[in-house]
């Protein structure tokens, strides 16, 4: 069994060790993300509404994944994290072939339920893990080079959901995609070590974060939120979630219902805006935020209100354009703003938790992004487009339902940059991290 790390390792092993993270969260996204491109052909199955296939695209997915990460955010602050991330690994690998089985669309809502399930220990203890193998300084950067796996598992997702799909159904594109897990997890089980907590935090980041002690649950929450930067940020994050995923898991059926595209005619493009767009984003917001955070800390909040702005105008492109060409690439740059914030907010709640409550402080955030954005956003989109239906007919309803995002996201960036302040009120210690 591998043994745990010392602060010592050596600097190709972090990297190794970062890069299996990226992949773990990769196959996270690629089986949480390929409904949306099963959907069409899943609602022609069952016959059900736009609000139905939404709520099975997100709330059953997130009732049990934000509500069951704080238990094992809890264990992975107490507990041996590599096989704790190795064990929900393969749940929800296993509960991700099981959808495919579905008889019905109640089965399949159960199904993602147990997908959830599985998937919620993933961002706490890889998270919990970043910050043990990297200081404070490093951490934006490996934050958001980890958030790769978002947009490269959209990418995947979507792609080759959308190439299985239309040679097996949807049924056995399910079974395909929830395989590799298990074979990631094997490889999380064998070569990753369980880093010393806290062996990259200075002696006065240790005290300002109160070192060795086990925080009880309630009080790590609301230590958390009494900070006025996490406040600010979760008020701004959550409608930005929202939006992002609504965009999302409602912009392929988009495409197919307007532009007359079939679903694997959508995947590549699409595939390609979400993955290099999202990509691209999630690299800069950590290596800008950190490089504009040297100067200013409020950049942690005033560079994401400024690319939610960004996002609105990029999605209202693509929502109207009559250029499937143009559609793609404002789609790209609404990718590029929706994971470029990961870097920097991720960065901040590593920055304000204490050492042995930094999963269940990640599992919070994960909690807010995923009630809202996750478990509301598929869904609100959904029901705006049956409400919308009534008047101009389902394709058009989407793209009346999808323009309403854009001034969510606005308001979203109102809240961030009118609270960047904040910050300033919490430099015990984020002040004391931006010398780590």
């Amino acid at each position: 069994m591998p043994q745990a790390a010392a602060p010592a390792d050596s600097t190709a092993y972090r990297y190794y060790v970062l890069a299996i993270l990226v992949l773990v969260n990769t196959v996270n996204f690629i089986d949480r993300t390929a409904i949306s491109i099963l959907a069409p052909s899943i609602r022609e199955e069952f016959q059900v509404s736009n609000t139905v296939t939404g709520l099975v695209m997100g709330i059953a997915f997130t009732f049990f994944y934000a509500t069951l990460g704080f238990p094992i955010a809890r264990l992975l602050d107490t507990k041996n994290r590599r096989s704790l991330l190795a064990g929900v690994l393969v749940i929800w690998s296993g509960m991700t072939a099981l959808c495919g089985a579905a008889a019905n669309i109640v089965q399949l809502f159960l199904f993602r339920v147990g997908v959830g399930i599985g998937e919620a220990g993933a961002g706490p203890a890889s998270h919990s893990l970043i910050a043990d193998y990297f200081s404070k300084l490093q951490r934006p950067t490996a934050i958001g080079f980890f958030s790769l796996g978002v947009p490269l598992g959209n990418f995947l997702g979507i792609l080759i959901g959308g190439q299985l799909v239309a040679d097996f159904g949807w049924r056995w594109t399910f079974f395909w995609l929830g395989l590799p897990g298990v074979v990631v997890a094997m490889i999380v089980w064998l070569t990753v070590r369980e880093p010393m907590r806290g062996g990259m935090d200075t002696a006065a980041d240790a005290a300002a974060l109160r070192g060795g002690d086990e925080i009880p649950l309630r009080e790590s929450i609301r230590n958390l939120w009494s900070r006025p930067t996490f406040r600010i940020m979760a008020y701004a994050a959550a409608p930005s979630a929202l939006c992002g995923y609504g965009m999302n898991f409602w912009i392929p059926s988009f495409l197919i219902r307007v532009h007359e595209v079939t679903q694997q005619q959508v995947s590549l493009p699409f595939g390609l805006a979400l993955g290099i767009g999202g990509g691209l984003g999630a690299m800069a917001g950590g290596a800008l935020t950190t490089r504009a955070a040297l100067r200013d800390m409020r950049a942690y909040l005033t560079l994401p209100a400024y690319t939610m702005v960004i996002f609105a105008v990029a999605l209202l492109i693509a929502v109207w354009t009559e250029s499937l060409t143009v559609s793609y690439l404002a789609l790209s740059v609404a990718a590029f703003t929706q994971f470029f914030l990961m870097g920097p907010f991720f960065a901040i709640v590593q920055r304000l938790a204490p050492l042995r409550g930094r999963a269940v402080s990640t599992a919070f955030f994960f909690f807010i992004l995923s009630l809202v954005g996750l478990g509301v956003g598929p869904a609100y989109v959904g029901a705006m487009n049956d409400m919308f239906a009534w008047f101009f007919g389902d394709a058009e309803g989407l793209r009346y339902a999808l323009m309403t995002l854009p001034a969510i996201s606005v308001v979203a960036g109102i809240i961030a940059w009118g609270g960047r302040n904040a910050i300033l009120r919490d430099a015990d210690v984020l002040g004391s991290a931006a010398k780590a």
